[in-house]
This record gives C-alpha cells, structure tokens and sequence, in this order.
C-alpha cells in the first residue's frame, strides 16, 4: 500500500518528497473560472508542448494541519507516453522509474527495489497526466484553471490523490502541488527546466544491482 502511494505521488510519481506552493486567495469561481472543458484543452495544449522534459526539484511535504513533516531535492526526467525517472538525492536517495509498463521503486538504503504495473492504481493519479495525453486517461479527470495554475481532480472517490495543481510561467511547469486523501499536500518546485533533454537510451530502464531483494507486485491483484 504505501508503495504504491509512493508511485501515485510521484507519477512521483513521482513518490517522496514536494515544494511549497502559494496559497490562492478566495475568488469569485464565476468570475475566474474557466469552464471545465476549455481548461482541459488548455491544459493538454501546454503539455503537448512538452512531450518530454527534464528538471530539478525541491519539495515539502506538510501534513493535514499543515506542519512540514519532510522536505527532499533532486530531479525528474519525463517522456511521454509513461516514461519517467524521479530521483530523490536528499536527505535519502531513492529512484523511481517508469519503462512505460512497469514502475521500479528503488530504495538503496534498505537494498530492495519493488516493481509495480502500470495500472489502474498508479493511473487513477492526476500527476500521470503529464505523461499521457490519450483521450481515456483525461475523462477520468476534471479540470479547472485560475490563471495560469490548473486544478486537477480524479473522479474516482476512492483515489488515493484528489487533486494536483499545475503551475507555468510562459509555457514552463514550474510547481506541483498534490493533496491525497489523507489531507496531506506535497508541494514541488521545479528549476532548472529543459525543454529538450538529450536523454540516453536507457535513461527510463533499471536494472537491478547486485546483492539488491526483489518484491515483484506485477502480478498481484
């Protein structure tokens, strides 16, 4: 459970730590709101644009009171469609990629690398997304924009993120903020983004070292 939570807040999946993302003051929805479906299109426009990227990351992790619990640094490596590396350098290193039908959740500090599908639990994550623009992942999501920060949420009650904002300036992503079910929110900040990464062949295959165990979940239901 708490690997696959780590694979869905990733996309970091990302799946360990976030950035502190600016509170929005309260507006007239109205007003500021952008219909749904247009902020969809919008949104699928900007990340069109970047089919593949790479950055850096700063991200805290605060709690459902909102007391920082953790704070982390590294980066991310993205191309569509579903390939991705996450790789924490601070305070623990840790690794999580994405080949495209498989996620590898390394972590080198307990020797183990667990290996997940690329299934239904870690699609029903808004941030997946980012590395899929087929018309059957974004109708299991609504959307809705103020300014140039776009809310993402799950229509499926029992997803472990609720919701994630997206955040650019001038076409770049430049935070995330993910809220799981819990109340707990991961705020990321993005630096040092590329647009056109040169990315090596193997830039989104693991391959296990050794002496390292193996909790393969791929076939579990």
């Amino acid at each position: 459970m708490l690997k696959n939570k780590l694979v869905v807040l990733i996309a970091i999946l990302m799946s360990t730590p976030v950035i502190h993302a600016t509170v929005l003051p309260a507006v007239d929805s109205a007003n500021l709101t952008i219909e749904t479906n247009q902020s969809a299109l919008e949104l699928r426009s900007k990340l069109t644009l970047i089919p593949q990227f790479s950055a850096q990351f700063e991200q805290q992790v605060f709690d459902a009171k909102g007391l920082l619990i953790q704070a982390a640094a590294g980066s991310v490596k993205v191309s569509q469609p579903n390939q991705f590396s996450w790789l924490t350098n601070e305070p623990d290193e840790s690794l999580i990629v994405s080949d495209g039908s498989s996620v590898w959740v390394y972590n080198p500090f307990v020797e183990q690398v667990s290996i997940l599908s690329l299934d239904e639990t870690v699609m029903q994550s808004p941030l997946w997304l980012i590395a899929n623009q087929t018309d059957a992942a974004w109708s299991q999501f609504t959307v809705s924009q103020l300014g140039d920060t776009y809310s993402i949420k799950s229509k499926d009650p029992q997803a472990l993120t609720r919701q994630i904002d997206m955040s650019f300036k001038n076409d770049v992503l430049v935070s995330l903020k993910l809220l799981d079910s819990q109340g707990q929110s991961s705020n990321f900040t993005l630096s040092a983004f590329d647009k056109a990464p040169t990315l090596s062949a193997d830039a989104f295959t693991f391959t296990v070292p050794d002496g390292i165990d193996i909790d393969d979940q791929r076939n579990i239901r």
